[in-house]
């Protein structure tokens, strides 16, 4: 039995380009992939990635992307990780279903 390939619908990019932020994010300049994907239970390489996009000049970009419509990926994006991220979700989430002042 041979492997099954996927054929993107026409008109579509199966590997669309990054968005234009991601040329100035710190983590493409700095360490391996990997580290910005850290297991759970590894606090102190969570701790290290989260230090590095503390002074990353996009990451509130890179943050929104993660929240938006490309959704919630693993890993730290925007300094936060997949469970902080969801926290936020349903804290904006329960922001925008109160009544305005």
């Amino acid at each position: 039995m041979g492997f099954r390939t996927r054929v993107a619908p026409a008109g579509t990019d199966p590997w669309p380009a990054p968005p234009p932020w991601v040329a100035q994010a710190l983590c493409a300049k700095v360490g391996r992939p990997a580290d910005w994907h850290p297991a759970d239970s590894d606090t102190a390489a969570i701790a290290a990635a989260v230090m590095v996009c503390r002074e990353c000049p996009v990451r509130a970009a890179c943050l929104e992307d993660a929240m938006g419509a490309r959704g919630l990926r693993t890993g730290i994006w925007g300094g936060l990780t997949l469970p902080e991220r969801r926290r936020l979700r349903r804290a904006r989430t329960k922001a925008a279903k109160l009544p305005a002042a």
